[in-house]
């Protein structure tokens, strides 16, 4: 019969006999997963809501504290930015999808598309209506000067339902 002695002659695990064969030490536990690397930490204390920045125009800035609200109903656009574009019977015009408030007035509309403060009437955005097929034809123009430019997207019939339940605006970036 075999006895069992550690290295320095003790019997193991208190086996006062040696009889016993050496128990096995439990397995060690898997070694801890790595943490991700926290985030930067802000240096600013202002954020920047989602979509704000639109045409190289400074986005709003909010203190860490301060909640936007929302406002409830906007419309869809289909902005196309070439400004020299001709719609023509087979045009397959490059756009960009965006969201507006619909009580956002067709001024402040033009000048977040990249137009000056000013009133200068060069600046506007043509609607376009897609017929299909490659096909559009011209809808209102609506110029910084114009009176219509005050009226709220509402107003002029770009309300909440365009994009979702009826066609989206497609509307063209406007300069003389």
């Amino acid at each position: 019969m075999q006895h069992f002695r550690t290295l320095n002659g003790e019997p193991p695990n208190g086996d006062p006999q040696g009889m016993l064969p050496p128990q096995q030490e439990p397995p060690s536990p898997p070694p801890p997963s790595p943490t991700p690397p926290a985030p930067p930490a802000s240096t600013s204390s202002q954020w920047t809501p989602p979509g704000a920045e639109l045409f190289g125009q400074p986005a709003p800035r909010f203190e860490e504290a301060v909640h936007y609200l929302y406002p409830k109903d906007h419309t869809v656009f289909h902005i196309i930015w070439d400004r020299h574009m001709q719609l023509g019977p087979t045009s397959h015009p490059a756009f960009e999808a965006r969201m507006f408030p619909t009580g956002l007035t067709v001024k402040e509309l033009i000048q977040r598309l990249g137009a000056p403060d000013d009133d200068d009437a060069k600046y506007g955005v043509k609607e376009v209506h897609e017929l299909g097929d490659g096909r559009w034809v011209a809808g209102q123009t609506i110029l910084l000067d114009s009176p219509h430019a005050a009226k709220t997207l509402r107003e002029v019939g770009w309300d909440e339902r365009r994009g979702t339940s009826t066609k989206p605006v497609w509307i063209q970036v406007h300069t003389e």
